[in-house]
């Protein structure tokens, strides 16, 4: 079910008025284990996955009858995701809502373009091959990590799936640092990751890891069948979705994953990749915006951040897996007739279930995923 987080002072408002007062527990679950500040209740979907306060024009009946200030938190900054880091405001988009979905993956520069080779990562190469004495602000750290993982997904010098591989090596490092405080080793860490990437260093390795096409449509038939199917009965935009990679890949519950693992590398090969070739930006531009969303690699938890890295781009890598099975299972279904269109409304349905909803991470835990050839057989086609 989607998830609404409502905040405690907009809760208590709700209790002291009169006519939403006897309605509070069909309106609203309060949060048992681990209630916060902002994260008081959760609004109760009705049976057709609804907000219960939507009028029938789809307008906030709370705000129609009561002003904006009955808004919660949430629903009074949605789509956008404000937060204070380092003392900055930075706000970013949830892709749940269609015209922000458009926005952020339609724009053929969402970022200025960086250089190309390795003066790309020229800063950060130029950063001290040693450990340093560990700056004691935190987010110095964490500025120059973003840094890279930007200009990672951007350099389109490697395939897609390669940028994604080596951030995975990337944070698994990472983990191994800032989780034992060893602050003064990432710019090292850095250093060298910088140095590896435009250098080239990993692309034989890289070229040689085999393609488990199979694997692959079983992740999607798992992960995304078996956790929406259970969990989001209901949403007819990811049913819709599902559908056309059922219809894209020729699947039957009667049959073999092998039948069907023929018709998603055909279609792989001559739609989906094609389409991408012609239009690298849209993937691109979901991944920056995830970096941007979720604080990439340390997540929005700050009491947890440095154990978060390798949990981070795992969660990114399943998500992104989902995403990409199932718009190869688009591009088998419609053909040439694929278009931006379609990749915003299935970001959108999947942005839907995957933003607004804190029970994910059971359904992410998939097949020995932490191992680096696992994450591949998921990414490369």
């Amino acid at each position: 079910m989607w998830e609404v987080p409502i905040d405690r002072a907009s809760y208590e408002r709700y209790e002291r008025n009169p006519e939403l007062r006897p309605h509070l527990q069909d309106y609203f679950s309060l949060i048992s284990d681990g209630a916060t500040e902002r994260r008081h209740a959760l609004i109760r979907m009705n049976a057709a996955s609804v907000c219960p306060f939507l009028s029938p024009e789809r307008l906030c009946r709370l705000q129609q009858e009561y002003g904006e200030s009955f808004l919660s938190e949430s629903c009074a900054t949605y789509p956008r995701n404000p937060r204070r880091l380092d003392g900055l405001l930075e706000q970013s988009l949830s892709l749940s809502c269609i015209e922000a979905a458009r926005l952020v993956l339609l724009s053929p520069q969402l970022m200025p373009r960086a250089e190309t080779g390795s003066s790309r990562y020229s800063r950060l190469l130029a950063l001290p091959d040693q450990a340093i004495a560990p700056n004691q602000n935190q987010f110095r750290n964490f500025w120059d990590i973003r840094e890279f993982c930007l200009l990672l997904v951007q350099d389109r010098t490697y395939p897609l799936w390669e940028r994604l591989f080596i951030l995975g090596m990337f944070c698994k490092r990472l983990v191994e640092i800032v989780g034992t405080r060893q602050f003064g080793r990432v710019p090292t860490l850095l250093h060298d990751y910088s140095e590896i990437t435009s250098s080239g260093k990993l692309r034989t390795d890289m070229a040689n890891i085999p393609v488990h096409s199979e694997a692959q449509v079983k992740m999607v038939v798992e992960v995304a069948f078996g956790y929406l199917r259970t969990h989001k009965a209901g949403l007819c935009d990811i049913d819709k979705c599902l559908q056309d990679f059922l219809h894209g890949v020729g699947y039957n519950v009667d049959e073999s994953l092998e039948s069907c693992t023929q018709l998603y590398v055909h279609a792989y090969g001559e739609y989906y990749d094609p389409f991408m070739e012609r239009y690298p930006y849209l993937l691109e531009n979901y991944l920056i915006n995830h970096i941007f969303r979720v604080v990439f690699p340390f997540g929005q938890v700050p009491e947890d951040m440095f154990e978060r890295p390798q949990r981070e781009f795992l969660f990114m890598c399943v998500e992104f897996a989902v995403l990409k099975g199932l718009l190869i299972g688009a591009a088998g279904r419609y053909r040439e007739l694929l278009s931006g269109e379609h990749v915003v409304k299935l970001v959108q349905s999947l942005a839907k279930t995957f933003e607004h909803d804190a029970t994910l991470g059971g359904a992410l835990n998939w097949q020995g995923l932490a191992e680096a050839n696992c994450v591949a057989a998921l990414l490369k086609n």
